[in-house]
């Protein structure tokens, strides 16, 4: 089965999106994702998308983010401060 047939495993209704990053320490499913690689996430207005754990911090501690690819960076950028609903599909 696919990622996009698949039923969320979680759902944050109201995902405030921040700067550069998804940041899953504001997310209400920040359980089902600690410390995992990558995640497959569906942001509404966006789609589905992979994402990487964000490196360890320039102070040695870990960062409770993922990267957001340089591909949709502009529309993050452009919807900085909104609220998107965001279902979690697939943690690795």
């Amino acid at each position: 089965m696919s990622t996009k047939d698949k039923h969320p495993i979680a759902l944050d209704p109201e995902y405030k999106i921040r700067d550069n990053q998804f940041w899953y320490s504001d997310c209400k499913f920040r359980h089902f994702r600690e410390d995992k690689a990558t995640i497959d996430i569906k942001i509404e207005g966006l789609g589905i998308l992979t994402l990487k754990h964000s490196t360890t911090g320039s102070d040695g501690r870990k960062t409770l983010s993922y990267t957001i690819p340089h591909d949709i960076q502009e529309w993050w950028i452009t919807h900085r401060g909104k609220y998107v609903k965001v279902e979690l599909l697939q943690v690795e």
